[in-house]
């Protein structure tokens, strides 16, 4: 796992650019594959993204964001 992430920015809509994707509010987006551009320590040939709409994340046992609302 190279990232993950949770989208706070309510004026982000889905348009099928990653970079606005993972950013749109409630969303959680993962990613697998080098992260060294943004200060990490995996090297890797390819560096892939997901969004995930509506999901419950939990971090250390507690829900923070529940059916794509942030609980915290």
């Amino acid at each position: 796992m190279a990232e993950l992430g949770i989208g706070t920015n309510d004026r982000a809509r889905v348009s099928g650019n990653i970079l606005e994707d993972e950013k749109v509010y409630g969303t959680v987006h993962l990613a697998f594959g080098d992260n060294t551009t943004f200060g990490g320590t995996v090297r890797a040939g390819v560096h892939i993204d997901g969004v995930i709409m509506a999901p419950d994340l939990y971090l250390d046992g507690k829900l923070v964001v529940s059916q794509g609302k942030i609980t915290v």
